[in-house]
């Protein structure tokens, strides 16, 4: 069977994440049009009940304080999230709302922006690195807000100077010492800073280029991939995430660099040996306790002895598998997905972020892995009130005859129902990843990160099972069975005779048609040829790049979110392809003109409506975009930002990461959003 891709579910969720740090103001606002765009599901916070019935975000890092709180940065919800020793979980900083502003008030009034890294001071100040702002901000025992470090510009400058006054670039940890320096992964500037206890600003390893060079000289000579996080020990020395370069470096007192850890190879290999003899995959926080250095990666927490230099895995289940397995188990027998903070509390007991799942978890004494905070789902109840993790870049929605929309809840291994009138349902999966249930209910089965979702005539539900490579199909009695086996797929769609199409991304670069009966053929790409080599011939003689998205018009045409080709392309009923909309040139232009001559930015899915309307979630100029009958494109949605903005604004006003597009039986346009977790309609 083609088309087995390499997948990776954390590097999707990691690099957006990465997008939501570091572009955040990359195009400037469209104007405002009638359209409105209101959420239908997501979106739930839970504020001042239990912190395990609440909704995390992407969080991205975690601390402890003496008084047994615990705080956490809900990133994507643009809000710091305390714990209290009664579990109750409140924002203390952020209104939901990303953005700046409140310095000098309350924190629970002001606005954040991806919040980051944290560091707690001897007077209990809560220092934060308030990513997409360029700044380091405080919060004081009393609750009120201030910058401490940064001018909010997006740069590299100040150095020797005031650390106020110094332009930063998406911090993204900080670490403060016994003495009072405090250390900053400024992450776009791909550098280390440190600010003395004068406030003075300094660089103390990284070039300012990003790159990998340096081992054995001065750190401020050597490039840096990406620092994740930054940690230093009580003798001078410090230790950097450097994550692109899938490695941990030391800078020693005497400011010469070393890789400690991970041999710069992906992979989940070395478990027992030499530190620098490891695969590890990308790193993520760092803690210095117990005579080891912590580290998270994609699916494991991996400790490195102080003095022997042996690495270990200290949680996560080895095989290199992310997802969720549930709690109460052995830490090196669950499963997790992009650990990313680390600390530990005054007990002894280690909390780490486990950002895809959107949990902050507990290792205890007995090794036991507990979810502390996030994991809430909202089945039963109002869309509205309801949690979802989509988790993917894909073409996760759809709609059946009667209106209910489905959701491909990949990082909550689900697929869930929304019917018209707004009620939320689990259909498939039990929250765990895996892969069992066929021939029984759907609701009882495992998935492995459903992304994309489809929905025939009949009401028989399609499901890319894209972790375990598979496409599963729910029958109208909600039995579950593998239709297609050994297959890796993002999106699907399915037309009016019920053959159901398949986007086979990356290593297949292939859409496929499979028939009701299961006959598997290629309608356009050539297997494994990465690329595109022209128009106007025959689609299954064309080079696709990456195909993320399908859709099929009333005619029987077929529309391609060709990805990395920066187009969409359309296959027609005698076979043919051509380009619709993009002229292979990543960027953002043609507003008002001809679609073919546009600058699309990786276009992940594409929908068509009965009156021929194609509509592209141009996903990294943050917007949709829509071409008409006559082939003009224009933007339909998103203000070109990401980060939460609200509710019922003007469509092209409204900040937005679209992974997906559908469109109702009654025309009218549904888009994820998966910088906020949230499903929106376009409300004309």
């Amino acid at each position: 069977m083609p088309g087995i891709q390499s997948h990776n579910r954390s590097a999707k969720r990691s690099f957006a994440a990465l997008l939501s740090c570091c572009l955040l103001a990359a195009v400037a606002p469209a104007h405002a049009a009638t359209p409105k765009a209101i959420t239908v599901a997501g979106g739930f916070i839970g504020d001042g009940g239990l912190a395990t019935s609440a909704s995390l975000n992407l969080p991205a890092s975690v601390a402890a304080d003496a008084n047994g709180s615990t705080y956490i940065s809900d990133a994507s919800n643009c809000r710091i999230r305390r714990v209290t020793r009664q579990k109750v979980i409140t924002t203390i900083a952020g209104t939901g709302i990303c953005g700046y502003s409140g310095d000098g008030g309350p924190a629970s009034s002001a606005k954040v922006n991806f919040p980051g890294g944290f560091a707690i001071d001897p007077s209990g100040n809560l220092l934060f690195a308030d990513m997409a702002n360029n700044r380091i901000r405080k919060i004081t025992p009393a609750g009120n807000i201030t910058t401490i470090i940064g001018n909010g510009m997006f740069g590299y400058s100040g150095d020797g100077g005031p650390a106020k006054k110094a332009s930063l670039a998406n911090p993204r940890d900080i670490f403060l010492d016994p003495s009072g320096n405090l250390y900053i992964a400024d992450g776009s500037n791909f550098v280390i800073r440190r600010v003395d206890t004068a406030g003075i600003i300094h660089t103390i390893a990284g070039n300012h280029t990003q790159g990998f060079s340096g081992d054995g000289g001065p750190a401020t000579s050597a490039q840096i991939g990406f620092p994740n996080g930054v940690v230093a020990d009580a003798q001078g020395n410090f230790y950097i995430s450097d994550s692109n370069n899938l490695r941990i470096r030391k800078v020693d007192s005497v400011g010469t660099i070393t890789t400690y850890a991970g041999n710069g190879m992906f992979g989940n290999g070395g478990n027992g040996g030499p530190a620098t003899a490891a695969s590890i995959g990308q790193p993520q926080g760092l803690l210095l306790a117990k005579g080891k250095l912590f580290f998270g990666t994609s699916s494991n927490i991996w400790a490195v002895g102080l003095t022997t230099r042996i690495i270990h895995i200290f949680a996560g289940n080895g095989n290199g598998n992310s997802g969720f397995s549930g709690d109460g188990q052995p830490a090196l027998a669950t499963t997790l997905d992009l650990v990313r903070g680390i600390t530990i509390t005054k007990g002894g007991a280690l909390l780490f972020v486990d950002a895809n799942n959107g949990r902050v978890r507990k290792i205890a004494s007995n090794q036991v892995v507990t979810t502390i905070a996030g994991g809430y789902i909202g089945d039963g109840g109002s869309a509205l009130a309801a949690s979802v993790n989509l988790g993917c870049l894909c073409g996760n929605l759809a709609f059946d005859q009667a209106g209910n929309l489905y959701i491909g809840d990949a990082s909550n291994e689900r697929v869930r129902k929304v019917t018209p009138s707004g009620t939320i349902t689990t259909v498939a999966g039990t929250g765990l990843t895996g892969y069992s249930g066929d021939g029984g209910p759907a609701t009882a089965a495992t998935l492995s990160f459903p992304e994309g979702v489809a929905v025939d005539n009949s009401g028989n539900i399609y499901i890319a099972d894209s972790g375990n490579f598979a496409i599963r199909k729910v029958d109208t009695t909600g039995t579950i069975s593998t239709f297609v086996s050994n297959v890796g797929v993002q999106s699907l769609t399915v037309d009016a005779a019920g053959n159901l199409y398949a986007a086979v991304p990356f290593s297949g670069d292939v859409i496929l048609k499979i028939t009701p009966a299961g006959s598997v053929t290629t309608v356009a790409g050539v297997l494994f040829n990465f690329g595109y080599n022209g128009d106007g011939i025959p689609a299954t003689q064309a080079d696709l790049s990456g195909p993320t998205g399908v859709a099929v018009d009333t005619a029987g045409n077929i529309y391609i979110a060709d990805w990395l080709n920066h187009r969409v392309r359309k296959v027609d009923t005698a076979g043919i392809i051509s380009t619709v909309a993009g002229n292979g040139i990543s960027g953002f232009s043609g507003d008002g003109g001809l679609a073919t001559a546009a600058e699309l930015a990786s276009p992940i899915d594409v929908a068509v409506d009965a009156k021929g309307n194609l509509y592209i979630a141009d996903a990294f100029n943050f917007r949709v975009r829509i071409v008409d009958p006559t082939g003009i494109i224009q933007t339909f949605a998103g203000s070109g930002n990401l980060g939460f903005n609200g509710n019922s604004l003007p469509a092209t006003r409204t900040n937005m990461l679209p992974i997906s597009v559908a469109v109702s039986p009654q025309g009218a346009p549904y888009l994820s959003d998966e910088d906020s977790n949230r499903v929106r309609k376009i409300r004309q």
